[in-house]
């Protein structure tokens, strides 16, 4: 209990009023059996919902830590195969989306045509979701930044290349004459040590001059500079997505790393899928009727297409950013964090929970706040349907076919929603008190 965001003894205090009131109000409704039992189920559904959404709120207070990950729904649709399973997906994230955007080859053509192309014509056809994050005017300031800080810092790196070179070879000249003095060499062979000496260290400070200069050029010409490392950028991702180079990934069942070009990637995502398909269609003229492993497997084959497309997008992102380091002389790119809509559900979700247990609890609107509960249940059912030609949802206690635990509780809300419980119990007595009637005989307001 030490996870809710109130004390312990709050909690039985809390435990102990609700009973105490139960017992109030059924005592007032002359000991009616139906206003205790309906009673009960509201605060029981009511307290559920209480703190559950409790719970999320505090496991977002504390933060991820090795023991408490905040909340968030997307590990539940990412394997959800229901109905609206594949939305909710996507209210996360679309990789399927992504895919399409950023690794479709703006015109078709071979790899064996798109190696024989120079530089600026492979960048041309670098997909244009990619090509606008390359051209855009803060990547821009970002690679003329760096160039600065390049030619800025060339002066100094000169100077300590040229310091090593020198040092190098003033050692090699010292270990070959103590080599030349043991063998009895001639001074002639001596004098020759030296002048190698001499020309290593006059290489040494040329290299360091043409640095200087290098860098000096680079300045002056920093528009074009920035514009040319874009544009390689740009090629580079474009060798990916059109075949031409391939980068390292990680593949179920093949230790260490496999390198794969992006159609490569693409084909092997969309065996995948075929895969799927094909297994739920021969589990389908029988609904399902199969052994557990036959369910299982389907199940496996699902997850692994959602997470083969998932890598995807997601390496291709980090390919981005890869590129976009280089960009900016190999420091990081942050990018300002975008909440989702997933993550705008998962909040909204939160206080949801909190409000419509603490509704049910207190017995404010408690009608609507049955009818709201029941709803959300119908949208988490249709997610994670009980359906016996689906796998089990995660954590799912015992075999429900058809019917669970959320089918039941949103069968006793909406039987809930048809009796008055509030005024039997809760503040709907007070708010709702103009609009209502009471009958003096059966002692329950309607």
């Amino acid at each position: 209990m030490s996870h809710l965001p109130i004390p312990l003894a709050v909690v039985y205090a809390g435990l102990g009023g609700t009973l105490l009131a139960l017992c109030v109000a059924t005592a007032t409704n002359k000991w009616s059996l139906r206003v205790f039992v309906l009673l009960a189920l509201r605060l029981a559904i009511g307290w559920h919902f209480l703190f559950e959404g409790l719970y999320k709120v505090q496991s977002h207070n504390t933060g991820p830590t090795e023991t408490n990950r905040p909340f968030t729904s997307e590990p539940y649709f990412k394997v959800a195969p229901g109905p609206i399973g594949a939305m909710m997906r996507k209210q996360f994230s679309d990789p399927g989306k992504e895919i399409d955007e950023k690794l479709t080859p703006p015109e078709a053509m071979s790899t064996e045509v798109f190696a024989k192309l120079q530089n600026p014509q492979q960048a041309e056809r670098c997909p244009p979701a990619v090509a606008a994050k390359f051209d855009a005017n803060e990547v821009l300031e970002r690679v003329k930044a760096a160039i600065a800080a390049e030619v800025k810092a060339a002066p100094g790196e000169a100077k300590k290349a040229e310091e090593k070179a020198v040092k190098a070879a003033k050692e090699a000249e010292t270990e070959a004459l103590r080599a030349a003095d043991a063998r009895g060499w001639s001074d002639a062979d001596k004098a020759a040590i030296k002048k190698d000496t001499e020309k290593a260290v006059a290489k040494a400070k040329a290299d360091a001059e043409k640095l200087v200069a290098d860098a000096k050029a680079l300045g002056e010409a920093v528009d074009a500079t920035a514009a040319k490392r874009v544009q390689a950028a740009k090629a580079a991702f474009a060798r990916w997505v059109y075949g031409v180079d391939k980068r390292d990934c990680k593949m179920k069942g093949i230790t260490g790393d496999v390198p794969l070009s992006a159609p490569e990637r693409i084909e092997f995502v969309n065996w995948l899928k075929t895969v799927a398909k094909a297994a739920d269609e021969r589990r389908a003229p029988s609904l399902g009727v199969g052994t557990g492993t036959d369910n299982k497997r389907v199940s496996e084959f699902r997850m692994d297409a959602v997470t083969a497309e998932s890598d995807l997008a997601r390496d291709a992102n980090a390919f981005i950013a890869e590129l976009q380091k280089e960009l900016n002389g190999g420091k990081d790119v942050t990018e300002e964090p975008v909440t989702s809509r997933g993550q705008q559900m998962d909040q909204f979700t939160i206080w949801f929970l909190v409000g419509v247990g603490a509704c049910l609890m207190f017995g404010l609107f408690t009608r609507v706040a049955c009818l709201a509960a029941a709803g959300f249940l119908v949208m988490t059912y249709l997610a994670h349907p009980a359906f016996p030609w689906y796998p089990l949802p995660p954590n799912t206690e015992g075999n429900p076919v058809f019917v669970n635990k959320n089918v039941i509780e949103c069968i006793a809300l909406l039987a809930l929603s048809l009796y008055p419980t509030g005024r039997w119990l809760g503040l709907d007595a007070i708010v709702l008190r103009p609009f209502s009637k009471y009958n003096p005989d059966g002692g329950e307001a309607t």
